[in-house]
């Protein structure tokens, strides 16, 4: 599904109303008759409930009065309120104001602090609260009484509806303006917005509705838009699996992971890339970690990595990585001085599909130049601390713009770019955008880096294109934790849980 910006959505409203000629109040009205019928099924089985709206200075204000005379019409109590006296109202706002006067609707005004009580007791004695404060191009943090109003909705109102976002979340980012209403369902018009998939945005929505309102589609077609990965997109990019195949047609990869103290993260690399259907993974590892990975995972194949300097330390590289179909270097690598003559021979022979993870990504911040001479097609997957040190940004800077951050740094080096966290964001180096759905809080646990590189590797062996392969590999692996979670609960999950889960995702995308 696709996602647009606020500026975008804007766009395509405008191109709506001044090229197609469609009024901006048939928009509003659409808007609102989709927003009252969501409001009735949220009140079904209440008899004769009462329903408060507060509706803002802009557009979603005149939407939530528009709002409120379609649910008078269907035989609803109806309290409304408005931040601003109706009559100052400017266009298709002021029109619907009006329309409610006219109607013989009194309005009560918030705008000074002894209005707040008279607000609380409508909340307080409300079936639903409609929220129309804020739309989606909000740009400034919400202050004053317009917070206070935001409270006394999250702390009176024992169902919140919001009309087009959660009013005081920022459509683009997702972040909190200040104070945001914590809503129990919303109502989004034509497409979903960037901000409603990114957090902690994600988390105000409750259930998200997507309602048509009469703009064509086809507006949007022509827009550079991120989209928001689904089931059915995933079941089109998995490798297929011939009756007559061999290991060598799923894929050989080489991963260069693991130390002494982190050879966790080289076994759960390679487990999590057997699971995703990899036939062959050869380990390059220190040689005194051969040992115990071959009692882990005794499908693997070992090559002993030692004395990480010269011309046959080099050519020994080159020979590793010419006989495999896709490279994973990082997992539990360290920060040595030989980690670094390693991630320079992989660098300068790599001449196949590459992810860079963990410690790899730690040295390439320090060692910018290796990141310009990568010249083979590579996937980065840092988590926000890894990625601040990539860009020198502070990872406040990279949360409220995560996904121009990735865009920028793709483009800059000619690269995928999974930036992880909540809503993991997938950039392409052409500019290709997509936000992950799956996953869970539970994830967040030591060693589920690990899986997904390997994951992702995986696909890439398996033919997957860097940019299908990161998409498809993130939302495997979140699925994988869902799956994990609903079994031992988000504080009980592994990374090797989520590991062991990735057949079981594969199974429920198929289906």
């Amino acid at each position: 599904m696709k996602l647009l910006t606020p500026r975008q959505m804007k766009t395509i409203d405008e191109i709506a109303i001044n090229t197609l000629g469609i009024p901006g109040i048939v928009l509003m009205e659409n808007a609102a008759i989709q927003t009252a019928f969501k409001a009735s099924s949220m009140l079904e089985g209440k008899e004769e409930p009462n329903i408060t709206v507060i509706a803002g200075n802009g557009n979603n204000g005149g939407d939530a009065l528009a709002v409120t005379r379609h649910l008078l019409t269907m035989g609803y109590a109806v309290s409304v309120f408005s931040m601003t006296d109706v009559d100052e109202l400017l266009g298709d706002a002021y029109t619907n104001g009006r329309i409610l006067k006219n109607i013989g609707v009194t309005i009560p005004v918030i705008s000074e602090k002894e209005d707040l009580e008279r607000l609380k007791v409508a909340c307080r004695n409300s079936d639903l609260v409609i929220d129309g404060l804020f739309g989606t191009g909000l740009n400034r943090f919400v202050k004053g009484i317009w917070s206070d109003v935001i409270d006394i909705i999250n702390t009176f109102s024992p169902k919140v509806l919001s009309i087009d976002i959660p009013s005081g979340i920022d459509g683009l980012s997702g972040k909190v303006m200040g104070n945001a209403v914590k809503a129990d369902a919303t109502v989004t018009f034509y497409l979903p917005k960037v901000g409603m998939v990114q957090h902690p945005g994600a988390s105000f929505l409750g259930e998200l509705s997507v309602a048509d309102i009469g703009i064509p589609y086809a507006l949007s077609e022509n827009i550079e838009t991120a989209r928001l990965s689904e089931k059915n997109d995933i079941k089109k990019l998995l490798p297929l699996r011939p009756a007559n195949g061999h290991k060598g047609t799923f894929g050989k990869l080489l991963v260069f992971a693991g130390s002494e103290s982190m050879t966790g993260a080289a076994y759960l690399s390679a487990l999590s890339a057997y699971r995703t259907g990899s036939g062959f993974v050869r380990l390059a590892v220190p040689h005194s970690c051969i040992s115990t990975l071959s009692i882990l995972l005794p499908e693997a194949v070992f090559a002993g990595l030692a004395g990480y300097s010269g011309i046959k330390f080099n050519e020994y590289i080159k020979k590793l990585i010419d006989d495999a179909d896709a490279v994973l270097i990082g997992p539990g690598l360290s920060r040595t001085d030989d980690a670094l003559s390693l991630m320079e021979a992989v660098v300068e022979n790599c001449n196949k599909p590459l992810v860079i993870d963990a410690d790899a990504l730690n040295i390439l911040s320090v060692e910018r130049s290796l990141l310009e001479r990568l010249r083979c097609e590579t996937v980065i997957t840092p988590h926000p601390v890894e990625m601040s040190r990539l860009t020198e940004k502070s990872v406040s800077e990279i949360q409220e713009d995560r996904i121009n951050i990735a865009k920028n740094f793709a483009d800059e080096f000619g690269l995928t770019v999974v930036l992880k966290g909540a809503g993991t964001v997938i950039v392409a180096n052409d500019g290709r955008t997509s936000v992950n759905p799956t996953g869970n809080q539970g994830m967040a646990t030591a060693g589920s880096g690990d899986v997904l590189a390997g994951v992702i590797t995986s696909l890439l062996g398996q033919g997957l294109s860097t940019y299908d392969a990161a998409v498809t590999g993130v939302y495997l692996h979140g699925l994988a934790g869902d799956i994990a979670a609903a079994d031992k609960g988000a504080a009980g999950v592994m990374a090797s849980d989520i590991a062991d889960n990735i057949p079981k995702a594969i199974i429920h995308v198929q289906s």
